[in-house]
């Protein structure tokens, strides 16, 4: 099993992965993407003129729906090229006003105890060296009866099956830490003094090529992560990534998760 990174050895390794990658964020937010997210905020009642904090808030894709909903987001990211190029991509669509932006940790923000009614952290965790801390820190920040909501990639529960998949996932994507599956989640969560209230996991089949081409893997490696998805596919059985096809066509699952806790 790869070594776990620090707090500050992970933090600096995505500083440099996402200046550098900053402008590979430029297409306009895709609305499918976001409708979970949405479904949410439903569910939660999050109120019109309410307040929600985005940590790693990158592009602001996660901040929409709030600022669709009536909402205001104070974003905070780490990576000042991101925070740009999310500023930018908001105001072009017209949403600009709803979005105030910081440079700081996850683990340690600015944000004033008990100051907003949600957070939310999407597509961050995987990149988190703590991510305890940083769901204590999201707790912080939302007042009693708030809301804290972490989107990410997910594994199985089994440490059979993830032990299967996570060698060949950090060959894929070097700069990734650590996914956490449902249970981790929960035991994060409960740890943080919330109340999980929902957790729901969703599976889309995508292509090898689309699933590799945004991890920045090197050339030198993409034939072996290969291999070790055509290994998985080999091996049958109900693996996690449920690999299919050969080729152009070879495919696999990729999984998310969602997690809602209630703030007692």
């Amino acid at each position: 099993m790869t070594a776990t990174p620090d707090a500050n050895e992970a933090a600096q390794k995505n500083l440099e992965s996402f200046t550098r990658r900053a402008g590979n964020f430029t297409q306009k937010t895709g609305g499918q993407t976001l409708v979970p997210l949405r479904e949410v905020l439903e569910g939660i009642a999050f109120p019109a003129g309410g307040w929600a904090a985005d940590f790693g808030i990158g592009t602001g894709n996660s901040a929409i729906p709030f600022i669709e909903a009536g909402g205001r987001v104070i974003g905070v990211d780490i990576t000042p090229a991101m925070a740009l190029t999310g500023k930018k991509r908001l105001a072009d669509e017209g949403l600009g006003h709803g979005a105030h932006f910081t440079i700081a940790l996850c683990e340690q923000t600015p944000i004033p105890d008990a100051a907003v009614d949600c957070a939310i952290c999407r597509n961050v965790f995987h990149h988190l060296a703590n991510p305890d801390d940083v769901v204590r820190e999201m707790s912080r920040v939302v007042r009693p009866g708030g809301h804290v909501i972490v989107m990410d990639h997910c594994y199985p529960d089994s440490d059979v099956e993830r032990a299967r998949i996570e060698e060949i996932d950090h060959i894929r994507e070097p700069e990734m830490v650590r996914i956490l599956s449902p249970k981790d989640f929960r035991g994060i969560y409960a740890a943080c003094g919330l109340e999980v209230t929902e957790v729901e996991t969703m599976n889309r089949r995508d292509t090898f090529d689309n699933w590799i081409s945004g991890a920045e893997t090197g050339e030198a490696t993409i034939r072996e992560v290969r291999e070790g998805v055509e290994r998985l596919r080999d091996e049958g059985g109900e693996s996690w990534l449920l690999p299919e096809g050969e080729g152009d066509d070879l495919s696999l699952l990729r999984w998310d998760a969602i997690v809602v806790g209630k703030k007692l």
